[in-house]
């Protein structure tokens, strides 16, 4: 009677765990393991039909093995845990599938909204929300499925309109800005960026390039000469000889046909702000090596391409056009050193901390503000800083030039101005929540 019953159910068992094992892929047959992925190889399969296809072989060569109601001849661990493994890789894809779907609509309803030129700042406000949405659902899509290149492809884009929204949200923001520039009566000539290190800014202009970079453009070479140092592996300490070629009038101490070690020479271009020193550091990076450094770094406006000329003296391979930066980007410079971003940030910020000319951003900050540092800038065609503040606890950049002006008065009242406002209201009037910010440092100018 039982061999009876046995036949019976044999046809109802197999059918029983077929469905279980195929039609049911989200619940995996191998229980023991709690992560069958890492612990079983599956065969290579490119597209999530072969994936399919492969589970429904399983699943029939599984039905040759019914393991209930007496049968000797129980189905390999081996295949069991295959078939489970390959159940979770598809809870993976699906899992991918509708984390990409909630991006793909986050990203569509800050579209919908339009250009951000043309937004109102709670629409911005908006916008940015959808496009962080979008970014997060991204993050999370598995790693080894197959949408996760299209995943990292997708959400580089949607950082970037992230990003954009962002800027444009702050400069909605910045209206506060425009009777600090127009006290001086020279508005127009102005570029003003001011960041905290969470990199929430505002802006007065601030993408578009001063009439000169002056010296403001030795933090961009300090950056570069840093990143170099650290792909290649040479310690910043390391000497190398100043050719007199690269001699011309400055009030360095860094002198020709001497060697200096690297940190030192960089230190020079900054707080003694050395000409000699910013024209042996562009040899030693290179044209091409300081740019594509730049560039690599998201930097798109800035460019090195002349050195430095005292009085009357023009080193060796002067270079051409002008060198050209912003105070958008600058600021962005000075938030990745104080926030020690990359190697070599604090050899930086001690030579910021050491700047010699004290008549700018200096010279507007009093009690209870901290002067953290700075740098200046000064020719016949702009004037300009860039001075990290301490402000009721929390630290600011304050990038400012000002075009054909020597009126250093008029940048103290910039800045003054700047970090009035900053006391008064506490640091930045805030809108949406930018938490995250804090960590994945967004860039604080046009991507």
């Amino acid at each position: 009677m039982h061999s009876v019953w046995l036949q019976v159910l044999k046809p109802t068992v197999i059918v029983g765990i077929l469905l279980a094992n195929v039609a049911l892929p989200k619940f995996p047959v191998a229980a023991p393991e709690q992560n069958l992925q890492a612990t079983v190889a599956l065969p290579k399969v490119k597209t999530l039909a072969e994936l399919h296809r492969l589970r429904d072989r399983l699943g029939v060569e599984l039905s040759r093995y019914p393991t209930i109601l007496g049968a000797v001849e129980p189905p390999p661990a081996a295949l069991l845990e295959q078939l489970g493994a390959i159940n979770f890789r598809l809870q993976q894809e699906e899992t991918a599938r509708q984390l990409q779907q909630r991006a793909e609509q986050a990203a569509t309803a800050a579209i919908a909204l339009g250009a951000p030129t043309a937004l109102t700042a709670k629409e911005l406000a908006a916008a940015y929300i959808h496009w962080g949405q979008a970014v997060a659902a991204l993050n999370q899509v598995p790693a080894d499925t197959f949408g996760a290149a299209q995943a990292v492809a997708q959400k580089q884009q949607y950082e970037r309109q992230r990003a954009i929204a962002a800027y444009h949200y702050d400069t909605a923001r910045s209206g506060f800005l425009k009777p600090i520039v127009e006290q001086a009566g020279l508005a127009s000539r102005v570029r003003l960026t001011v960041c905290s290190l969470r990199r929430e800014c505002r802006r007065w202009q601030g993408s578009r390039p001063p009439a000169s970079s002056a010296s403001l453009i030795k933090v961009p070479v300090a950056i570069a000469l840093m990143t170099k140092l650290h792909q290649e592996g040479t310690a910043p300490r390391t000497a190398i000889w100043v050719s007199p070629s690269n001699w011309t009038e400055d009030a360095g101490s860094i002198g020709v046909r001497t060697a200096y070690p690297l940190e030192q020479i960089m230190a020079d271009m900054i707080s003694a702000s050395s000409n000699i020193a910013t024209n042996q550091l562009i040899d030693y990076i290179g044209w091409d090596g300081v740019n594509q450094s730049l560039h690599s770094q998201g930097y798109q406006a800035t460019r090195v391409t002349r050195k430095l000329v005292g009085e009357t003296t023009y080193p060796a391979n002067a270079g051409s056009a002008p060198n050209v930066i912003t105070t958008d980007e600058l600021t962005d410079m000075m938030v990745a050193i104080y926030n020690r971003e990359f190697s070599g940030a604090h050899l930086i910020e001690a030579a910021l901390v050491n700047q010699r000319d004290r008549n700018l951003g200096h010279a507007a900050v009093y009690p209870p503000v901290d002067w953290l540092g700075e740098k200046t800038g000064r020719n016949s065609k702009v004037l300009g800083t860039t001075t990290a503040v301490r402000v009721n606890g929390q630290r600011y950049i304050i990038s400012a030039t000002l075009d054909y002006s020597g009126n250093d008065t008029a940048m103290q009242k910039i800045v003054a101005g700047v970090i009035q406002h900053l006391l008064t209201h506490n640091g930045f009037e805030h809108g949406i929540a930018r938490a995250e910010d804090a960590t994945t440092h967004p860039r604080t100018f046009l991507p």
